[in-house]
C-alpha cells in the first residue's frame, strides 16, 4: 500500500502564520514538528517509509525537500492546482508505475490524529477492502454540531474486518447549517468527511474514465509519457488543461457502492485558529500559550507569539492572538473562520506582500 499525502493547501484561515511560500502544514501546530512531517512519520510506522509520498506544488516542493530531506525522492509535483481529483488521478500515474495493481491511500497534510495505534488498524482494514476492489472512505464520529464539515451518511452495516465495522454509504453531505448538523447528530448514523480514502490504482483509473472521461483520456497521456524524451513537456500541457474539481464532487459523490470506516480515534482537520486552540495543552485558566506570555485575568484565549517578543494581555478572555514578525491577528474565537476574509481584504487593499 502507498500513502500519499496531499501538501498543496494554502491554509488563509491560518493567517498570519499561514502564508503562500510558508503554508500552514510546514508549521508545528499540533506538535514539536510541521504537520505534513508528522503525518509522513505517523504513515511511515504503519505502511513503511518506502511506501509514504507527498505531493504538492513545485514551490512547496522545494520547501518541504528543505525540511524533510529524506523525502526529496518521494516529492511527486502538482505542477497547477487542479483540485483534489487530479491531484489523486497524477499520482495514480506516477505510482502505477512502481506497482499498478497497489492500493493507495489517500491522506491530508494538516489532519491531527490522536490514539495512532487505532489509526493505523482503521487504515489497514481500509486496505483490505480497497484490494479486493472496493472504494473506502474513512469518517468520524461527530462530537458535536459541527458545520465546518462535509458529511457522510451510512445505509446499513457491511460488516466487520479487522476489528472495525464497516458501513455501507447511502450518500456525501455537504456542510450543513447548525439545524441540519443537529439533525446528523442525534441520527447516529452521519459521520464527518474526514476526505481520507482508501482504493487500489486500478479502480481509480476505472473511476476516472467512467466519471471524469476528459481527465482520465489527460491522465494516460502523462502516463505514456513518462520516462520519455517529451515527459516534461506533456505533463505540463496535459495537466494544465485538466478540470478543477474536487474528487468528492468528481467521483465519489456519483458512487452507489462506496465504504465507511469509522474513525474512532482522535482527529481534527486543523482548518482554523480555534482547531488549534482546542488541540493544544492548556493552562490552569484555559488558555493554550506558545509564546512569551504575561496574562492578568485572561481566560480561554490562544496565544501565539514571534520570538524575542512579549505578549501581555489584561482582562480578556476567549481571544486569538497571534503575533509574527510583520502581522499581528486579533480575533474572537467565535469568529475564526472569518481570518480568511482578512486574506481577501490584504489581496483588495493591494496589501499582498503580507500574504
Amino acid at each position: 500500500m502507498f500513502a500519499v499525502i496531499m501538501a498543496g493547501g494554502g491554509g488563509t484561515r491560518l493567517w498570519p502564520k499561514s502564508r503562500e511560500h510558508y503554508p500552514k502544514q510546514m508549521h508545528a501546530l499540533a506538535g514539536e514538528k510541521p504537520l505534513v512531517q508528522e503525518m509522513a512519520e505517523r504513515l511511515d510506522r504503519i505502511v513503511g517509509e518506502d511506501q509514504v509520498y507527498i505531493i504538492t506544488n513545485s514551490h512547496h516542493a522545494r520547501v518541504i525537500s528543505e525540511v524533510m530531506p529524506a523525502m526529496v525522492q518521494k516529492i511527486l509535483v502538482d505542477p497547477y492546482r487542479r483540485d483534489t481529483a487530479a491531484c489523486i488521478g497524477l499520482a495514480a500515474v506516477y505510482l502505477s508505475r512502481i506497482d499498478p495493481e497497489a492500493v493507495l491511500g489517500i491522506f491530508a497534510a494538516d489532519h491531527f490524529i490522536g490514539r495512532e495505534e487505532r489509526f493505523a488498524e482503521v487504515i489497514l482494514a481500509g486496505e483490505k477492502l480497497a484490494a479486493e476492489g472496493h472504494v473506502v472512505t474513512i469518517g468520524i464520529k461527530p462530537t458535536g454540531p459541527e458545520t465546518g464539515y462535509g458529511y457522510i451518511e451510512s445505509n446499513g452495516e457491511f460488516g466487520g474486518i479487522s476489528g472495525s465495522k464497516v458501513y455501507r454509504v447511502r450518500r456525501f453531505v455537504e456542510k450543513p447549517n447548525l439545524e441540519k448538523a443537529k439533525e446528523y447528530l442525534t441520527a447516529g448514523n452521519y459521520y464527518w468527511n474526514s476526505g481520507m480514502f482508501v482504493w487500489s490504482i486500478p479502480t481509480i483509473f476505472r473511476l476516472f474514465e467512467q466519471h471524469l472521461p476528459d481527465t482520465y483520456a489527460r491522465l494516460i497521456r502523462i502516463k505514456d509519457a513518462l520516462g520519455t524524451p517529451n515527459e516534461a513537456e506533456v505533463v505540463d500541457s496535459e495537466y494544465r488543461q485538466m478540470e478543477r474539481i474536487s474528487v468528492d464532487f468528481g467521483i465519489m459523490e456519483k458512487l452507489s457502492d462506496i465504504l465507511v470506516i469509522p474513525g474512532d480515534f482522535e482527529w481534527n482537520d486543523i482548518g482554523s485558529w480555534a482547531t488549534v486552540s482546542d488541540i493544544s495543552i492548556k493552562d490552569l485558566d484555559g488558555n493554550a500559550v506558545k509564546a512569551s506570555h504575561i496574562g492578568i485575568d485572561t481566560n480561554n484565549c490562544l496565544i501565539i507569539g514571534a520570538e524575542g517578543k512579549v505578549v501581555a494581555t489584561i482582562g480578556v478572555k476567549d481571544l486569538i492572538v497571534v503575533d509574527t514578525d510583520d502581522a499581528l491577528l486579533i480575533c474572537h474565537k467565535d469568529r475564526a473562520q472569518e481570518v480568511k476574509k482578512i486574506v481577501e481584504k490584504l489581496k483588495e487593499v493591494d496589501l499582498e506582500n503580507y500574504l
